[in-house]
C-alpha cells in the first residue's frame, strides 16, 4: 500500500468519523430539545391544572355564597315582607303611616330583586337546570331590568347539549364580556347570537358602542391587574376555545367566541 492509498484511506476514515460526530451531536441536540419540550408541556399542563383548580374553587365559593344569600338573607327578607303585610290593617289612615308602609314594602321588594340578581350572577341555577343557551337568555333578561343597556339574545334552531364544565366557562366569558361593554363601550344595544353545529359552538357578542372596547382590551393586555380579560382568555384556553375582537359596522365592537368539540365525549 503506497502513501497515496494511505492518505485516501485516512481521509475516508476521518470523514466517516466526522460524519459520525456530527450525527451524534445532532442526535444529542434533538434529545435535549425533546426533553425541553417535554418539560415545557408538563409545566403548561401543571399550570392548566392549577388554573382549573383555582377556578373550580372560585365557583364552589360563589355557589356557597349564592346559596347563603338565597336561603338565609332571602328567607329573612321574605319574612320581613310578610310582617309588613300583616302590619297594614293595624295602621291608622290619614297620618301618612300607610304611605310609609307602602314605600317600605316597595323598598323591600327592590332589595329582594337585587338579592336575586346577585345570587343568580354568582351561581346561575338556570345553567344546571336548562342548559347554556337558556341560561344565557335568562341572563340577558335579568340584565335588561337595569335599563342601562338592552341585550337581545337569539339562537339557531339547533339544540346540542354542552358539556357542563365548558358551559360554565362559556357563560362566565359572556358575562365578563357584558361587564366590559357596560364599563367601557357606552353601548345602548347588545346583540348576542348563539349558534351550534355538532362540532362547533359559536357565540357573537355585538355592541353599538363607541368602539373604545377594543382600545380598552388592548390596554388591558399590558396591565398586570386586568383580571377580566385574563379570566376570559384563561377560561377559553382551558376548554380549547378562542375569542377574536374586531370593529363593528358602522361602530361598536364584535366579539367572536368559538369552542370546538363542546359536547359530551362519546
Amino acid at each position: 500500500m503506497n502513501s497515496y492509498e494511505v492518505v485516501i484511506i485516512g481521509t475516508a476514515v476521518m470523514l466517516i468519523m466526522g460524519i459520525f460526530v456530527i450525527v451524534l451531536v445532532i442526535f444529542q441536540q434533538k434529545q435535549v430539545i425533546q426533553h425541553k419540550l417535554l418539560i415545557r408541556d408538563k409545566d403548561l399542563e401543571l399550570q392548566k391544572e392549577r388554573l382549573v383548580a383555582i377556578l373550580q374553587g372560585q365557583e364552589l365559593e360563589r355557589k356557597r355564597i349564592a346559596e347563603d344569600l338565597h336561603d338565609e338573607v332571602g328567607a329573612q327578607l321574605s319574612v320581613l315582607k310578610l310582617n309588613l303585610n300583616q302590619l297594614q290593617p293595624l295602621l291608622k289612615t290619614g297620618n301618612g303611616e300607610q304611605e310609609q308602609l307602602k314605600e317600605t314594602k316597595e323598598f323591600t321588594d327592590t332589595i329582594i330583586q337585587h338579592l336575586r340578581f346577585i345570587s343568580q350572577s354568582l351561581h346561575p341555577q338556570a345553567l344546571e337546570n336548562l342548559g347554556l343557551s337558556r341560561a344565557l337568555d335568562s341572563f340577558c333578561n335579568m340584565m335588561n331590568r337595569n335599563k342601562q343597556v338592552q341585550i337581545h339574545f337569539t339562537e339557531d334552531s339547533n339544540h346540542h347539549d354542552v358539556e357542563p364544565e365548558k358551559a360554565l366557562n362559556i357563560y362566565r366569558v359572556v358575562q365578563e364580556l357584558i361587564n366590559n361593554i357596560l364599563k367601557h363601550a357606552q353601548a345602548t344595544q347588545v346583540q348576542i347570537t348563539y349558534m351550534t353545529t355538532p362540532t362547533l359552538l359559536s357565540i357573537y357578542v355585538v355592541d353599538n358602542g363607541n368602539g373604545q372596547l377594543l382600545h380598552s382590551l388592548e390596554n388591558a393586555r399590558h396591565k398586570t391587574g386586568s383580571l377580566g380579560l385574563k379570566n376570559i382568555e384563561s377560561r377559553l384556553n382551558i376548554i380549547g376555545g378562542t375569542i377574536h375582537y374586531k370593529p363593528g359596522v358602522p361602530a361598536g365592537t364584535i366579539a367572536e367566541i368559538k369552542v370546538e368539540n363542546y359536547q359530551h365525549a362519546e
